[in-house]
Parts: structure tokens; sequence; C-alpha cells
């Protein structure tokens, strides 16, 4: 698919000023790669949908060859729109991509409204595919010096968001679209929170499964307690090191964490020997669905009312 980015509340803010600060978001974004890999051409404002095909109205288009200017032009559209309006916009940057000598054609989008975050993030960087490069992401796999790439961007994406009411919390690169059932295709993550927040995306993932005892014995656990007991327990660290050397998933502290994958199936591996050896463990001795509802039958069963 892309690069998904996903923000959360630093500070109180209204409606408005929130979508003001994810323009200036992706502004900085777009500014990272700004004629380097990626030419900005022109700017829209979409209601209800991105596109025609599935339902948008195409509000306005602005020339974006300086993404700044119109950032601003965009941002005074913006505020000149009624709250229930706001909340059906899209803000798109097109433009073309280079790389290795390739272009694609690709686009830097905002999603305001709130069932589209839910799948494509509050910000997705993207490319069409074109030949062997299937989006964005699978073409960056190409370049050298990758991982510092992408360490460059979240280290200079945070600092130029840093006075905004928003903080970064994911920024997924991912191949192919992005589930929270399936995480095989994530190429990098950073994650505010670091293992803790990994290890529940790989626990939300398995609980997706079809493992009959993860998806029994994980009803009635809290899953804030069982996240708080593997982040306390030594064994999970060092399995969890001892996996990302294996799979080769770089792991690199940016205030929190960020991975990088070497190879395209690392992510799958790591998703898998994790779940081995640390979430199926976990379970492996925990009373199942049908247990702890007969325990709480017994002791209704049990309860004698005094006098």
């Amino acid at each position: 698919m892309a690069i998904l980015v996903v923000f959360y509340r630093t500070k109180p803010a209204t409606y408005l000023e929130t979508v003001g600060d994810k323009l200036l978001a992706c502004y900085e974004a777009l500014k990272f790669f700004h004629k380097t890999l990626f030419f900005s051409q022109e700017a829209e404002v979409w209601f209800s949908a991105p596109s025609e095909a599935l339902g948008g109205n195409l509000a306005r288009v602005f020339p974006a060859q300086n993404p700044l200017e119109a950032t601003h032009a965009i941002n005074e559209y913006l505020r000149s729109l009624q709250y229930q309006d706001l909340r059906k916009t899209f803000v798109i940057f097109r433009g073309l991509w280079e790389i290795n000598g390739i272009k694609l054609a690709g686009y830097f989008s905002i999603q305001n409204n709130p069932e589209w975050r839910k799948v494509y993030g509050d910000l997705e960087i993207a490319a069409y595919a074109k030949g062997d490069f299937e989006d964005i992401v699978d073409a960056l796999w190409v370049l050298q010096g990758l991982n510092g790439l992408i360490d460059k961007f979240i280290r200079e994406f945070q600092r130029g968001i840093h006075n905004l009411c928003i903080g970064l919390s994911q920024a997924i690169f991912c191949r192919g679209i992005w589930t929270r059932e399936d995480p095989s295709n994530i190429m990098a993550i950073y994650l505010i929170g670091a293992r803790r927040s990994l290890l529940k995306i790989f626990y939300d993932a398995l609980r997706k499964s079809k493992e009959p005892d993860v998806i029994s014995k994980a009803r009635p656990l809290d899953t804030r307690f069982l996240l708080d007991t593997l982040e306390e327990n030594k064994d999970v660290e060092t399995r969890i090191k001892e996996r990302l050397k294996k799979t080769m998933v770089t792991e690199i502290p940016i205030r929190s964490a960020l991975y990088i994958a070497k190879e395209r199936d690392s992510f799958a591996s790591l998703f898998k020997d994790v779940s081995n050896s640390v979430l199926k463990p976990a379970f492996a001795k925990l009373p199942k669905e049908d247990q702890v509802k007969e325990q709480i039958e017994d002791g209704l069963k049990d309860y004698r009312e005094s006098d």
C-alpha cells in the first residue's frame, strides 16, 4: 500500500486546529522528500471520498510546485468550511516520484473523514504501481542507505511537528494492504511505546488468527495486564532481542522505536517467532474461556447470603 502515518493529540485543540496541524504535518513530510525523490505538481481538496469513482466530489485544485504556498492556500480554504463539511475532506498533494531513474505517479493524502482514517491513517504517502514496483514502499527498498533515509525521515518529521497539537504515534511502511490481522507485509514501522506496542500489534493479529487456544483464552484476559506482564519479564526481553537479530529486523530507538526489515519476509518471520516464543507460551497454562465462565458460575452458586 504505502506509508501510513497515525497521529495522537498532544495538547487541547479545536477540530479546526487539529485539521490545520495535520495539513502542516503533511507539509513537513512532503518537504523531506521534495525535489530529491518527490516532485509536487498540484493539490486537491475532495469531499466524501478522494475520487469520483469512489463517490467523492472535487472541491478545489491548487498549484503545488511550491508546497508551502499551496499549504497556506489550502489552510485558508479549509478554515472557511463548516464543521460538518470539514469532517468530510481529503487533501491530496499529487506529483511524481523519481527513484533510481524510474518515475512513479504518487501523492501525499490527508484523511479527515473518520472512517477512511481507520484504514488509511491520518496521512498516507503512496505511489501508483508501475512495472516491478507495486507501491512506494516497494520502490524505496531498492535504494542504497535505506535505513539511514527512514531514520532521518522519522527524526526530521518529529522535529518538524513538535510544536503542533498532534504527535507521531505510528508510521507504517507496508507492501499491499495494511490490516491488523496480518502484520507480515510490514517493511518498517515506527511505534510510540517501542516493544510493548510491537507486542500489541502481534498479539492483536494472533487474536484474530484461527488459533483455537489463543482465541478461547484471550477473551477473558485483560490486554493491558498481559502486556504489562510481558514487558516486565526479562525472558521476553531476551527472546525479542534474539528474534530481531535472527529475522534481520533492525531496531533503532527514536523516542520510542523504529523497526526496519532487511528482507521482504523479515516481519513475517518475526511475527511467527515472537508468537511461538513469547505469546503462545504466555497462554499455555491459562484457563480457557469456558473454564473461566464455569468458575464464575461456581462462585455464584457457592454464594450464601448472610443475615
